[in-house]
């Protein structure tokens, strides 16, 4: 009896329906799945399935997926065609919540050109037991277009591909082939081609730009400045055998592991060329005494010669 009364309890909680308004060529234009009131136990933290085109056909809608305990609310547009993975779309238009998001991440299941495609979310409950959960499915325009599920255990059918997308942005763009071309954080920091941007501004990969104006301070100047201290050449040439780059200078393999500050770099290298200039005067000031003193021991040789000439006569 126990388990008929539990049978009846979780299927009373899904409710799929339809909304009164708006209609387009006789189609309604919301669906809304709904769990009145999500329990822990059968509902653990994990993937479920919420969405899904038949026969693999062309779908372009959004979703806004609701919670009533940490009042989260995610809304994203996800669009298929065929299963074609470069004709793919998704974006993230909205991610709020009170204290932790509910829901993390979403993926899309593809195979071939006339599987049916699969969409779930992956749900954190976290403090949601007993609390309503909402599934709307908005602007479904074409016949075959994405319907709504409810909120079924989510798996991965053999033989099908996954693209996996980070919900907890303020902003995401991305497709099957590329999951994050463009994401912002909630830390403010942009990332194209990489989900997880450590700067403002984070590329992972080629930029090309007419242009680029870096703001620098402590410009190198100082190295002309009376009081510099100029290396000697013998202490740098001891710091390339000890370390095999020149001082002030990052080394090959800090490089690769952090980057170079664009700003800082060409400070430093005006820097060395400053220096080197220095020594290149330095070098032509004993260049120039040398050869003064040379003349003056040659001027002295001839006069030494001829008065030894002289002598001889």
């Amino acid at each position: 009896m126990k388990h008929i009364l539990w049978i009846l309890f979780v299927l009373g909680a899904f409710k799929v329906s339809a909304q009164s308004t708006p209609v387009f060529n006789g189609k309604q234009m919301i669906y809304v799945s709904t769990i009145a009131a999500w329990d822990f136990t059968a509902r653990p933290a994990g993937w479920y399935r919420i969405g899904k085109i038949s026969g693999g056909y062309r779908g372009n809608a959004t979703f806004e997926l609701r919670e009533d305990a940490d009042h989260s609310t995610v809304r994203f547009q996800i669009g298929v065609n065929f299963n074609n993975k470069g004709g793919s779309s998704f974006t993230l238009t909205s991610h709020s919540y009170y204290d932790a998001p509910t829901f993390t991440k979403l993926r899309l299941l593809t195979r071939n050109t006339y599987d049916d495609v699969f969409l779930e979310v992956f749900v954190d409950p976290h403090n949601n037991n007993g609390f309503p959960f909402y599934n709307y499915l908005i602007d479904p325009l074409a016949n075959g277009d994405w319907e709504v599920l409810n909120w079924t255990l989510g798996a991965i059918p053999t033989g099908y591909n996954v693209a996996e997308y980070n919900l907890n942005k303020l902003l995401s763009v991305g497709n099957i082939l590329n999951n994050n071309i463009l994401t912002v954080g909630r830390d403010g920091n942009v990332g194209i081609g990489t989900a997880s941007p450590n700067a403002m501004l984070a590329v992972n990969g080629n930029i090309r730009a007419k242009e680029v104006k870096v703001e620098t301070a402590n410009w190198p100047d100082y190295v002309f400045a009376k009081n510099y201290e100029l290396p000697s050449l013998q202490s740098t040439e001891q710091h390339i055998k000890d370390k095999g780059h020149l001082p002030g200078i990052p080394s090959g393999a800090d490089v690769q592991a952090n980057g170079v500050n664009l700003g800082e770099m060409n400070a430093k290298l005006l820097q060395k060329i400053e220096e080197l200039t220095l020594y290149l005067i330095d070098m032509k000031k004993d260049a120039t005494v040398q050869k003064e003193q040379s003349n003056q021991q040659i001027n002295l040789l001839k006069k030494d010669v001829e008065k030894l000439k002289t002598k001889n006569k």
